[in-house]
């Protein structure tokens, strides 16, 4: 491993998780959050926990993991992350934030740093831990001149969370991250309506896993996720806040292009009801609840 040190900005349960998983690779890593509940959950893992944002200027690479864009755009404001970053740094973005707003920080940041790479993640806090994320690259060429490619030392870092795809250039990683986002809660939008229609048909839903599983229905969200439902587990692995979210900027970015989505409407609909109900912070498999009758 190299001598890189890092420093994570955003230690929430993916960016803590990210922070976890680096320092157990052996990566130098300092971690900082504005939220003293999550600097101490990283502490708790072993790991060094900085008191303020001033440890962004100690690193070789700063990577930021934080809820939306309005957080990521209010870290690089005056004051805060903008101001102590390093000419010979390297700048890794890992929230899931329109792909318009990473655009435009990296414009903002081209002259301030040596690189600027955006890398949102598919796979939640468990793939991380593992180092089994796929991780959706955007980087530019020398001068801002096109489509790059990583660093042999930001390959490396980054290859021990997951792997590395090249997907273009600045904001296609978040592009890219929508669209994925957009199939797989759908996807589990309508296992879920569909499951518990089978249940009301009177179907054993052990039964209907083990089938489903196996046939034209199955798909990774089935597989991965029905088996809470079945354990009647709705600890958050992905919230539904999470996938309001999300769906909603993929929602945003279609619209900018005039582009119809009628299908996704409807999916992002059903996240909102959910959260009218007071399941934000489950996990989406919640979205099961809207139709349980009493």
């Amino acid at each position: 491993m190299s001598t890189n040190s890092v420093v994570v900005i955003g230690l929430g349960a993916m960016g803590g998780a990210i922070a976890v998983r680096l320092k157990e690779q052996g990566v130098d890593v300092t971690g900082y959050d504005i939220n003293p509940e999550a600097r101490e959950r990283f502490r708790a893992a072993s790991g060094k926990v900085a008191a303020d944002v001033e440890v962004v200027r100690t690193a070789d690479t700063v990577i930021t993991s934080l809820p939306n864009d309005d957080n990521l755009c209010a870290s690089l404001k005056e004051g805060g992350v903008i101001e102590r970053l390093q000419p010979h740094q390297t700048f890794i973005e890992m929230s899931t934030t329109l792909p318009q707003t990473m655009v435009d920080v990296a414009e903002s940041l081209r002259s301030k740093v040596r690189g600027v790479v955006d890398a949102p993640v598919s796979g939640g806090p468990n793939e991380a831990k593992a180092g089994k994320l796929s991780i959706l690259v955007g980087v530019e060429g020398k001068d801002g001149d096109g489509e790059g490619d990583l660093a042999p030392a930001t390959r490396e870092l980054l290859s021990n969370l997951g792997t590395v795809h090249i997907i273009g250039r600045p904001g296609n990683g978040k592009a890219l991250k929508l669209v994925n986002n957009a199939i797989s809660l759908s996807n589990t939008a309508l296992a879920m309506e569909t499951f518990q229609l089978g249940t009301a048909l009177g179907l054993d839903r052990e039964t209907m896993f083990k089938v489903i599983s196996t046939s034209g229905g199955s798909s990774t969200m089935f597989k991965k996720r029905i088996p809470y439902v079945l354990d009647n587990d709705y600890s958050a692995r992905f919230s539904v806040s999470l996938a309001e979210k999300d769906t909603r900027l993929a929602l945003q970015t279609a619209g900018k292009l005039h582009f119809p989505t009628p299908l996704l409407a409807n999916v992002h609909q059903r996240y909102e009801a959910a959260m009218a109900q007071g399941l934000g912070n489950e996990d989406i498999v919640a979205l099961i609840k809207l139709y349980v009758r009493e």
